[in-house]
């Protein structure tokens, strides 16, 4: 437990789901993670449009990008009407065509 957990009421991964803008120092937020994310990821689907890619990332990263088209309740993120579990460690396929995300789905 760091610092910043022990002066909150729930561990620091919940209270960041809850407050987008919370981070630690050097840190960043939720928000700047989806940012991050979504701008890497929409830049790697440009450039190799056409080709399957696999792209690593840590399992909060990955979850805060999903929550751009995933419907969070409680731990679990639905897309449309899959339920979308971000394992450690995991796979999740999404499909990209023509820029936009056509489907997501919980491989591993």
């Amino acid at each position: 437990m760091n610092a910043l957990e022990e002066e909150l009421d729930r561990p620091y991964t919940i209270e960041q789901m809850l407050n987008p803008k919370l981070k630690c120092t050097n840190g960043e937020s939720m928000e700047e993670v989806k940012v991050r994310m979504d701008d890497s990821i929409r830049r790697i689907a440009q450039e190799n449009v056409g080709k399957k890619v696999a792209i690593v990332s840590h399992g909060a990263a990955i979850k805060f990008f999903l929550m751009n088209w995933c419907k969070l309740s409680g731990a679990y993120l639905y897309y449309k009407e899959n339920c979308i579990r971000v394992n450690s460690p995991g796979v999740i396929k999404i499909l990209i065509e023509d820029g936009s995300v056509v489907n997501i789905e919980t491989i591993v």
